[in-house]
């Protein structure tokens, strides 16, 4: 998961596709109309996906900035791995949204992070 965000931040088309399953993979990636500047990756949570699995699941947080904005997608991405090496299968979309973006600023609000978790559990800690 890291290698891919390092080679989606870096635009190495390459990497990307050679990472993907073949199943699911793209004939191109088109950066052309990329705008965000990605800055980093927090894995959020993982299922399965060590040595001895064949599948596994990542949820993360990529933040990026867009016009001078900084923001975060949340993500679940699916991983299977063939000949001892991981390929991104494919991931949905949980969230994006500003980073620091207060709408209710209570503890027992959802933090304005998108993770889904109450603000007292998660930034406001």
């Amino acid at each position: 998961m890291r290698s891919r965000f390092t080679a989606y931040a870096n635009k190495n088309e390459s990497y990307l596709l050679e990472t993907w399953s073949g199943s699911k993979r793209p004939e191109s990636i088109d950066f052309t109309k990329e705008e965000a500047v990605w800055t980093k990756l927090e894995i959020v949570k993982t299922k399965k996906g060590s040595k001895k699995d064949s599948k596994g699941i990542v949820e993360f947080k990529a933040y990026y900035n867009l016009e001078d904005e900084p923001y975060v997608m949340t993500e679940i991405s699916r991983f299977i791995k063939k000949s001892e090496r991981w390929f991104y299968l494919d991931g949905v979309v949980k969230s994006v949204s500003k980073v620091n973006q207060q709408f209710n600023q209570g503890k027992n609000a959802p933090c304005s992070c998108g993770s889904g978790k109450k603000f007292k559990r998660c930034c406001g800690k």
